[in-house]
């Protein structure tokens, strides 16, 4: 009797996963989960960039202060000045994180927003090509974000853009009004990162689409324009108000510290780079099949390319968004001109067998998270030789290399300079890269304007060779990614 009911429940349990493996939220489910865990056991690479221990360091202020800041309330150098914290929510959410669980609460954060993005993108894709296609699609979108694959606060942002522009585009296949719940994205976009700009352009760029080819202009306007005007409230509607929808112009006008910021550089095309592979298959595909696109779409995509060959940051944008704009009309005709693959037929066995694995790799990913995350990147961690300086009696202002600001903020120490650009602006940017790359005379008078006190930069910086051979300082400390001086009296 114990025989049959065992072969009952099994053979239940069969028939229910054979059902399963017919919906398609399952096979999505599986893909997101893969994606999250295989993002998780690599969570040392996500820290590696400066900027995430200042983001962590502003949101467990926010939290302990109750309050997000309207002045900087973390360097010496600027201490008090105007600050506009746009990003103040995935700041919160990276502070509280990293409370919580420690370095493993930033790479899940960001290794779970990752996964809902690809596979809300790989949900819409679905819509209109085969499985093996939409994949592939999906595959090509990752490769283009993978270099920004950061526990910063544009990776949070990155699923409300991929649902921003996912039913944009649907609403405008379906010659609808954009649904009024969607300022409630933009609402969280905005209070996330400042690339919630681009979901503004967008939302008018698909507005003037609909007005100029529905043919009714009026009814269009009046069907898109109470949204707009919505989405722009929304936007407003930030601890920053005008300030924090102004921001991005005002980064924008800053030509200095872009040209010398790496990220905000045009891509290195000496090497591969993503962005190329994914316009070589895009081209390809185009070429070869002789896709028919709308030329306002042409012109969007147009413009998503010339942001990511003009700012390596913005990579992303065209894997992430092109597709959403695009596959309403390239689908149909990639259908007609490749026959329907044929679905293959998985046996309940394999249907186990991939569950299994899939589910035992998620496991392993919660374990391995729990388990906790080490952050040994010493190229953006200077410990030793910041404890090497405290333990030397260093006090007060300190000349610090740009990349080693944010530690020094997350170990409560206030930094000359850090990621920060916007807050300390071009001119004062300008000033302190002279003083760094080897003018002695800039120098010298940074030291004596803000009282430098001891100094910790990269071994190889010019500006740490001329501090070696100043009168009064003497070396702390030295390994192969930070030297530490500090001045006598």
């Amino acid at each position: 009797m114990k025989i049959i009911t065992t072969w009952v429940e099994t053979t239940s349990r069969e028939s229910l996963l054979q059902q399963f493996a017919t919906k398609q939220w399952f096979w999505l489910a599986l893909f997101g989960l893969s994606l999250f865990s295989i993002l998780s056991f690599i969570g040392g690479r996500l820290l590696v960039d400066a900027d995430t221990l200042w983001h962590i360091a502003a949101g467990k202020w926010i939290l302990a202060n109750h309050a997000v800041p309207a002045t900087d309330p973390f360097s010496f150098s600027f201490h008090g000045a105007k600050w506009v914290p746009h990003e103040w929510l995935a700041e919160v959410i990276l502070g509280a994180s990293h409370a919580w669980l420690g370095w493993a609460g930033p790479v899940l954060v960001t290794a779970l927003a990752t996964a809902v993005t690809l596979t809300v993108l790989l949900r819409f894709l679905l819509r209109y090509i085969e499985p093996l296609h939409a994949f592939a699609v999906t595959l090509l979108a990752f490769l283009t974000l993978a270099q920004h694959l950061l526990a910063r606060p544009h990776a949070l942002a990155w699923p409300l853009m991929v649902i921003w522009a996912a039913h944009l585009v649907l609403a405008r296949e379906q010659g609808k009004r954009p649904s009024l719940w969607l300022p409630v994205v933009m609402l969280a976009w905005a209070n996330l990162h400042g690339s919630f700009l681009l979901g503004i352009g967008l939302a008018g760029a698909l507005a003037v689409e609909a007005f100029l080819t529905e043919g009714h202009p009026r009814r269009s306007a009046r069907a898109w324009a109470p949204f707009l005007a919505l989405t722009v409230l929304a936007a407003l509607l930030t601890p920053n108000g005008v300030d924090g929808l102004l921001f991005p112009f005002h980064v924008s006008g800053m030509s200095f510290s872009l040209s010398i910021i790496s990220e905000w550089k045009s891509p290195d095309f000496r090497l591969i780079q993503p962005i190329e592979l994914w316009l070589g298959f895009v081209l390809f595909g185009a070429l070869y099949f002789g896709f028919r696109l709308p030329a306002t779409r042409i012109l969007m995509c147009f413009g998503l390319v010339h942001l990511a060959l003009a700012f390596a940051r913005y990579a992303e944008l065209p894997g992430l968004l092109a597709p959403l704009l695009l596959m309403p009309s390239v689908g149909p005709q990639l259908r007609a001109a490749i026959r329907p693959e044929i679905k293959p037929r998985l046996s309940p066995r394999s249907i186990r067998t991939i569950t299994a694995l899939c589910m035992a790799l998620f496991m392993g990913s919660i374990a391995f998270l729990a388990k906790g995350i080490q952050h040994d990147q010493s190229r953006v961690l200077p410990r030793e030789a910041v404890n090497a300086a405290m333990a030397a009696g260093a006090a007060g202002p300190v000349f610090n290399s740009y990349n080693f600001g944010g530690y020094l903020i997350f170990s409560g120490i206030a930094p000359l300079i850090d990621g920060r650009a916007d807050l300390y602006g071009d001119d004062f940017v300008r000033r302190y890269m002279a003083a760094y790359s080897g003018d002695a005379k800039v120098l010298h008078a940074l030291i004596q304007e803000y009282k430098i006190r001891w100094a910790v930069l990269e071994p190889s910086s010019p500006a740490s060779k001329l501090i070696d051979g100043l009168p009064g300082w003497r070396k702390v400390h030295e390994d192969t990614n930070a030297v530490a001086y500090i001045r006598g009296q």
